[in-house]
């Protein structure tokens, strides 16, 4: 028997991270919660809990893969995505809070569309809250990503959804059965000779193929103002997520089409984020 309580496991985890992750302390406590499989109220209330050999020992191996830079989300093989909880796995784009702001951005500034499209399924965190929050009744989500597909459908059973369709498939080689209403997509935007520049919990995570277009950053948003034209419906709109203030440059230059109206707005840190885009009717 280890003889170790909670409090002191919860003190040897801090002492772990303290120096390396600036959220340390809630850290630990989200690590301590999937090992014991205890929410967080059980563990505030039982620091001189003992806690099993076996878990102690998953508690220390967890510690350790985060003290190594593993994302905490694939230690813990979940992540809260506008408050549901998601599960992930390794290869699959983890979702970043600052994409909760897409769902905003539909709610107040769109509202219910009948037919969407997303490009870059990942999780499927964007088309599942678009399902959940009511805002379409037909959904289509593409990915090159079969891992991710996977993934997402495995979510959509777990929160219900039904009116979503996962298709393998390279959105460049796609051919859309119909016009939507709204194509919405978190696209790879980083040059590949960024990539290098990343923090090492993103390059060596993240798959490649949803961080870069291996190109400028800027073949999507090119490809999105070249075929929207043809696949939107009269008044439609594409909202996209981009790389901030370095790109938005381009991207006024790639949307401006006497076809298409932008607006542009700020993620949490007040950086230029995202870009909403209408066809004029």
């Amino acid at each position: 028997m280890s003889d170790i309580t909670i409090q002191q496991a919860l003190d040897i985890g801090y002492t772990q991270l303290q120096n390396q992750h600036s959220n340390y302390k809630n850290e630990i406590l989200w690590i301590m919660q999937s090992s014991l499989n205890k929410d967080l109220t059980f563990i505030s209330l039982n620091q001189n809990h003992i806690i099993q050999d076996s878990q102690y020992q998953l508690f220390l191996n967890l510690v350790d893969r985060r003290k190594n830079n593993e994302p905490l989300q694939y230690i813990l093989s979940s992540v809260q995505f506008y408050g549901y909880n998601f599960d992930i796995a390794k290869n699959v784009f983890i979702p970043r809070p600052e994409t909760e702001i897409c769902i905003n951005i539909l709610k107040q500034h769109i509202g219910f569309r009948n037919t969407v499209l997303e490009v870059g399924t990942g999780t499927g965190c964007i088309p599942i809250l678009i399902e959940l929050e009511k805002l379409a009744n037909q959904i289509l989500s593409i990915d090159i990503n079969r891992n991710a597909l996977k993934l997402a459908k495995h979510n959509a059973n777990k929160l219900n959804c039904t009116k979503i369709q996962f298709c393998y498939s390279n959105f460049f080689t796609f051919n859309p059965p119909i016009k939507y209403d709204l194509i919405i997509s978190n696209p790879p935007y980083i040059a590949i000779d960024e990539i290098t520049t990343l923090d090492s919990t993103v390059k060596l995570y993240d798959p490649l193929e949803a961080l870069t277009d291996y190109e400028d950053g800027l073949k999507f948003y090119k490809y999105f103002a070249s075929i929207g034209i043809d696949i939107l419906s009269d008044g439609g709109y594409m909202l996209f997520e981009f790389g901030g203030e370095h790109q938005l440059v381009d991207l006024k230059i790639i949307f401006n089409d006497p076809n298409y109206t932008y607006t542009v707005f700020n993620d949490f840190n007040n950086d230029p984020r995202f870009i909403l885009i209408q066809k004029v009717s």
